[in-house]
């Protein structure tokens, strides 16, 4: 599952909005950011929100919303995988999520 997918599915149109940011301030693709440098998404959603607090709340509600969807994800370890540039727990869970979501 795409990034920008996974936020429509949460709460429609976000994804959209945050795909159509990132090529208007010429920040790259979201999808691919977020499964190969989480923490340069985290960096761009920042600049986009303008607060690095901001950005940081965005993506742990984002992991409530699947905590409260389906009830695996810890909203801790999402934010903190986006911190640490943890590639390898964001693909992971985007491919989990790809199944429990459909």
């Amino acid at each position: 599952m795409r990034f920008t997918e996974l936020l429509d599915r949460l709460a429609h149109p976000t994804g959209l909005l945050i795909r159509r940011a990132f090529e208007r301030e010429g920040f790259g693709d979201p999808d691919r950011l977020a499964v190969e440098a989480p923490r340069k998404l985290l960096d761009y959603l920042s600049k986009l929100f303008e607060d690095e607090r901001t950005a940081k709340l965005f993506l742990y509600l984002t992991g409530v919303a699947l905590r409260n969807r389906v009830g695996v994800v810890s909203e801790e370890e999402w934010l903190h995988a986006f911190e640490s540039n943890d590639a390898t727990y964001v693909r992971g869970w985007m491919e989990k999520l790809d199944e429990l979501l459909r």
